[in-house]
């Protein structure tokens, strides 16, 4: 909680030691994609269904703003304070948090080997891990699996749907926005750390983990100038689900 006011108090004028910022000091490119397409030839890049793709090019430069002026500021702060040490700690605390949705969703699969190793990961971790702060799974090769509501969906046949790019959260389409939503309204039922009863401690913990989640994506906005860094993004993000699915 200590670390926590800290970086509340003081991300608004640090100037510490930054996260590698590649690109981020990048504007977006000035030329819209329009000038370097023609209307009447068909782009592999512009295959995903997106109907809603104002909203989304809007909320994808909402994304980009927040992460370059509180994102990132807020996170070099979280890891001036951390050693590197704590950071992992930290991450493999919520990693471990979310291997029961991962066993869930393996189940749900049918997928017998993954639901196996993710609860030997779960078991292992959370006894002689310490709560999960210390990931023993992966130093004894039982590495970490990768199964979500939103992939369960499509293993079932659900389409994925529109594309969307979420606030804060970023690409993603209807299908898994669903699971996203679905999960997060589990986790609140189960109330695992009692935030029911003790509310005080839901904001520090939800915070920690949006910084931590954020310390594990390598990605930075407009890092390549290129005009087509939206439909990059999500091609890549549809082509990637489908991929997780298929496995």
């Amino acid at each position: 909680l200590c670390v926590l006011m800290a970086v509340f108090s003081v991300t608004g004028c640090s100037s510490h030691r930054a996260v590698p910022e590649t690109g981020t000091s990048l504007n977006p490119v000035e030329r819209p994609v329009d000038d370097f397409v023609k209307p009447d030839k068909h782009y592999t890049i512009k295959e995903v269904y997106d109907p809603w793709e104002g909203f989304n090019r809007a909320m994808y430069t909402f994304n980009a703003k927040f992460d370059k002026y509180i994102y990132l500021p807020a996170l070099r702060v979280y890891k001036f304070i951390l050693p590197d040490l704590l950071e992992d700690c930290v991450s493999n605390f919520y990693n471990n948090i979310g291997e029961p949705f991962t066993f869930a969703n393996s189940l749900l699969q049918l997928k017998g080997d993954k639901a196996a190793i993710t609860i030997g990961r779960f078991a292992l971790n959370s006894t002689v891990g310490i709560l999960g702060l210390f990931d023993v799974a992966s130093h004894e090769g039982i590495l970490r699996q990768d199964e979500d509501l939103g992939q369960t969906l499509g293993f079932y046949g659900i389409g994925q749907g529109p594309y969307i790019v979420l606030p804060f959260l970023g690409p993603s389409n209807l299908r898994d926005t669903t699971g996203t939503f679905t999960e997060a309204l589990a986790f609140a039922l189960i109330d695992l750390f009692n935030f029911d009863q003790n509310e005080e401690y839901l904001i520090p913990y939800s915070v920690l983990q949006a910084l931590d989640a954020r310390n594990q994506m390598n990605f930075r906005y407009y890092m390549t100038a290129s005009p087509f860094e939206y439909e990059t993004i999500r091609l890549l993000y549809d082509k990637a689900r489908k991929i997780q699915i298929d496995n």
